[in-house]
């Protein structure tokens, strides 16, 4: 048997919810078995760019395919030198804030917008960070 569409019961659970609730909560339900994943964590911090295991390959994945709506971000504020962490507007057409520190390296901005995508996906770190400046 088909069906013509969404049910009135399957469309009650996201009346008056945006898309990017949608896409969050199918992110957070995907992401739900990575929330003690400090392998996942410390392999991304301690190699941003490269060759990374299937499962940080998923996790980013995920988190690279989120709305721009609200999401972290890298800039290049001065050429090769200085980095900073922004996040877009809820149309995500604009900045609505910047990150209080400044990065010498893209790989410490990229670390920084990793742990906030995880934060806001998954859950707090399973590792404690003494670096978390911003």
């Amino acid at each position: 048997m088909t069906t013509e569409g969404p049910t009135p019961e399957s469309n009650k659970s996201w009346a008056g919810r945006s898309v990017e609730d949608a896409g969050t909560a199918a992110a957070r339900a995907a992401l739900a078995v990575f929330t003690q994943r400090f392998d996942l964590v410390r392999e991304f911090l301690d190699a941003p760019f490269g060759r990374h295991s299937a499962d940080l390959r998923f996790v980013l994945d995920v988190m690279r395919s989120q709305p721009t709506a609200g999401k972290w971000f890298t800039i290049m504020t001065r050429p090769y030198s200085e980095w900073r962490a922004a996040r877009w507007s809820p149309d995500g057409l604009d900045i609505a804030e910047m990150a209080p520190a400044c990065f010498q390296t893209r790989e410490d901005v990229e670390r920084w917008v990793f742990k906030q995508r995880w934060r806001h996906l998954i859950g707090p770190l399973p590792v404690q960070e003494s670096d978390d400046a911003a």
